[in-house]
């Protein structure tokens, strides 16, 4: 089945959804003011969001949209993700992950969760997937 976003879906199709969620009204209120004539895609308003310091839009989309995004997409989103235990979390909780997509996910949490890891290893914790 194809992906519903992808990197070239025009951002008024993604910002509907946004707006029907009610969510994100900081993103759209900086959209509208920094980019008012101009055509977004998908790709580049994750680009602009994941600019804020607090990660939990990205955090937030991904288990949103994560599913319905295309590969491209939830690599952005997941490249921005900083904190070691928010990349395990998000390894644990996405059953619709792909296999370079649990690789870009475990970089950022090998070796600085000992305790985690081995839980996982030992089979304490749970993948979805």
């Amino acid at each position: 089945m194809p992906a519903k976003y992808n990197a070239n879906t025009p951002a008024k199709d993604f910002e509907k959804m946004l707006i029907r969620l009610k969510a994100c009204g900081e993103a759209m209120n900086r959209l509208h003011k920094d980019y008012p004539a101009q055509q977004l895609s998908t790709a580049t308003l994750l680009d602009i969001c994941n600019t804020f310091p607090d990660q939990s839009w990205t955090i937030w989309v991904l288990k949103v949209f994560g599913q319905d995004m295309s590969t491209d997409l939830r690599q952005v989103l997941i490249s921005k993700v900083t904190d070691s235990m928010m990349a395990f979390r998000l390894y644990l909780d996405f059953p619709w992950l792909t296999d370079e997509e649990d690789i870009l996910l475990e970089a950022k949490f090998k070796g600085k969760l000992p305790t985690a890891e081995k839980e996982l290893a030992d089979g304490i914790v749970k993948r979805s997937k």
